[in-house]
């Protein structure tokens, strides 16, 4: 895949209810977890966008929902109507340690026959790290507009590539790669992670 030919989307539409505060903004050292997220991306793909209602957070190029509520689809969705790329990286702003490793190995795995690549860890799918071709919009919107909400479901009408072994990248790498922080006590452990030196 030419690496020009791939962007990033960072998801940044959550209410964040749980944690109380926008998930996005938390602390790790002198980077936000949006930012640590984005440095990752950025060793893969020059094009990074935010998904995100207000547009801020410069310098990065801000995209909005034209489904209200809809999920991370909405999001998915938004950034391939812009039509930066023929390949969309998925990321969410929740998930601050990401590793380009892990996404080298999907990308690597990306191919015309597939519409989709999509990560197993533990045995739990997680499309919302995953990869997607631009093909899909059509689909993409026409399950939108009929209200369908949920990734699994646009799964049904797309050729999707389950990806469960990552040769290339240790068990540690791969927790902190999919761990996501829902909760003040999971941004508490995430700290506690950053500080003893796993990412």
């Amino acid at each position: 895949m030419d690496q020009k030919d791939l962007c990033a989307v960072i998801l940044n539409g959550g209410g964040s209810t749980r944690m109380g505060t926008a998930k996005s903004s938390l602390n790790f050292g002198s980077k936000t977890s949006l930012e640590l997220i984005a440095h990752t991306l950025s060793q893969v793909t020059d094009t990074i966008i935010v998904n995100q209602k207000e547009r801020k957070n410069e310098p990065y190029h801000i995209v909005r929902d034209l489904y209200e509520d809809a999920g991370p689809l909405a999001g998915l969705h938004a950034v391939m109507k812009e039509k930066p790329s023929t390949w969309i990286v998925m990321a969410a702003c929740d998930t601050p340690f990401v590793s380009e490793k892990v996404y080298r190995h999907l990308i690597k795995e990306a191919d015309e026959t597939f519409d989709a690549v999509i990560p197993i860890y533990e045995g739990r799918f997680h499309p919302i790290s995953g990869v997607y071709n631009s093909r899909i919009l059509e689909k993409l919107e026409t399950y939108l507009s009929q209200g369908g909400r949920k990734v699994r479901g646009l799964f049904d009408s797309i050729k999707v590539k389950e990806l469960a072994t990552y040769p290339s990248v240790d068990q540690e790498e791969l927790f902190m790669h999919f761990f996501n922080m829902n909760t003040p006590d999971d941004y508490a452990l995430a700290c506690d992670l950053f500080k003893k030196g796993k990412k």
